[in-house]
This record gives C-alpha cells, sequence and structure tokens, in this order.
C-alpha cells in the first residue's frame, strides 16, 4: 500500500514538474517582449521602428500626461502592480461587498494585449502577473507606454493612437489637443460603446460629464495651464459640433458646459 502511494504521490509530483517545464516555457522571453509580434489579444502588429509604429517622442505629450492620469495616475511609481489601489478596491468591496472589476495598471493592460485573451480565470490573471513582471524587468517606463499607446483599442477595429489620431481628428498623434486628448482616455474603459459619440456628431451626456471630468483633473493636478484649461472646458461644449467665434472661445468667460457644475477640485464639480 506504502508502495503505491509513493508511485502515485511520484507520478503527481513529476506531471506537476512536467507542467511548470512547459508553463516556463511558454513565457515570453525578453527577447520576445521587445521584438516584433502579433499581439495576442487583437492581433494587432507591434514592431518598434515599423512604419505603422509611434515613437513616444512623435505622440503629444498632453496624451501620454492624460492617459497616465485616467488609466494609472501611480505609472511612473509603482512596478506594475498598484499595490495601494488593489489594497483600496479590497477594503472598499469588503465594507461594502461589492469588489470593483479593472484597476489595472498599464504595464498590466500591455500584458494582456501582448500575450494573452480575454478569459477571467485565475491561470490567466496568474500569467498576466508573471508576466508583468517580466515586462517591468525589461522594458523602461517610457518603452512600456510607448507600446501600451500604439496596441490599446480606441474604438471597434481601431488599435494604436496613430490609428486613433487618423479616424478621428484626421491628423498625427503629434498633434493632438487637449480635449481631443481627453476624449480617447474618455473612449478606453469601454471603446466600442464610448466611441459613439463620434458617430452621432454630438457628445452623450456620459462622454460629456466624463471629458469635462478629465480637463479639470489635468489642471487640478497641474498637467495644463489655466489658459489651456479654459480652451479645453469651452471646446468640450462644442465638441464634434460647429465651434463658436474664435473671441468666445478665447474671452476668458466661462461657458457653460451641459451637465457640469462648480470648480475642477470643488465638491459638485461633474
Amino acid at each position: 500500500m506504502i508502495k503505491k502511494l509513493f508511485f502515485f504521490l511520484l507520478g503527481v509530483l513529476t506531471l506537476m514538474g512536467v507542467a511548470a517545464g512547459s508553463l516556463w516555457a511558454w513565457l515570453p522571453s525578453d527577447k520576445d517582449i521587445r521584438g516584433c509580434m502579433v499581439t495576442k489579444m487583437y492581433q494587432v502588429e507591434l514592431c518598434p521602428g515599423s512604419k505603422n509604429y509611434v515613437p513616444l517622442k512623435q505622440i503629444a505629450p498632453i496624451l501620454q500626461k492624460t492617459i497616465i492620469l485616467t488609466e494609472d495616475s501611480n505609472f511612473y511609481n509603482h512596478k506594475g502592480f498598484d499595490w495601494d489601489a488593489i489594497e483600496k478596491n479590497a477594503k472598499e468591496g469588503w465594507e461594502t461587498g461589492v469588489f470593483k472589476r479593472g484597476g489595472s495598471t498599464i504595464t498590466q493592460q500591455l500584458a494582456k494585449n501582448m500575450f494573452l485573451n480575454k478569459d477571467r480565470t485565475f491561470i490567466r490573471k496568474g500569467l498576466e502577473a508573471i508576466i508583468t513582471d517580466r515586462i517591468e524587468h525589461t522594458l523602461t517606463k517610457k518603452e512600456i507606454l510607448e507600446r501600451y499607446l500604439n496596441v490599446v483599442e480606441f474604438g471597434k477595429d481601431i488599435y494604436g493612437v496613430k490609428a486613433a489620431a487618423k479616424y478621428y481628428f484626421k491628423k498625427s498623434p503629434a498633434e493632438l489637443t487637449v480635449v481631443e486628448s481627453a476624449f480617447l482616455a474618455m473612449v478606453l474603459p469601454n471603446p466600442v460603446k464610448y466611441s459613439q459619440s463620434y458617430y452621432r456628431k454630438e457628445l452623450t451626456p456620459f462622454a460629456r460629464k466624463r471629458m469635462g471630468r478629465i480637463v479639470d483633473d489635468l489642471f487640478q493636478y497641474h498637467r495644463i495651464s489655466q489658459e489651456e484649461y479654459d480652451i479645453a472646458s469651452a471646446q468640450v461644449a462644442y465638441f464634434f459640433q460647429p465651434e463658436p467665434p474664435p473671441e468666445e472661445m478665447t474671452s476668458g468667460e466661462e461657458i457653460p458646459i451641459p451637465g457640469r457644475t462648480g470648480k475642477p477640485g470643488v465638491p459638485g464639480a461633474a
């Protein structure tokens, strides 16, 4: 009996070792992370140096700031995992009984886009964690942000900032404005659904409110100047619609924006 149990345990350990070895061999290497590939999630070509790839220096700094602020405000300070946010979400979930989805860092989102699928299993989450750590140890923060902006989904069949800037605004990523950056950041949580404002040629109430909040936050956290804030706030009111005369846009007078009240950072601001 003991002999049979010994060989059974030995067989289980052998199978576990083979599985672990196969998994380790499957995980992306430094070369895989740095090289050219077709992403697993959406089959997007990701090849630094190719004609469709946009270097970070050719992407408007305001877009970079906006995406980091809305998607992963602690991006430059963590090592792939925002433990403060994880702890906060866990605490709120325990107190309310509702655990929020999402909250992934930019590095985690890149790991999913490059090497994983849409499954929500514990195995996939474990793989995501390992790949996230590998990416953080292989690429610089700027390289991570650059790759992320080249593969992230901005709408149905619209992947990467180059395609998004051209599709929505007929311009290059380097030419994006504050309010255009706010729109692209607004669509990220649900690109197919939230991009409907573009096809309607009018912002939905949610989109208008969310873009207004993003512009407010950019000003509150000193990513834009007072002048940039005034212009962007006014442009939100007319986004995808004919703009008023230039003198009205630059008069310095506050233009009422439907769905927004108050000032940035003041309770009651939308």
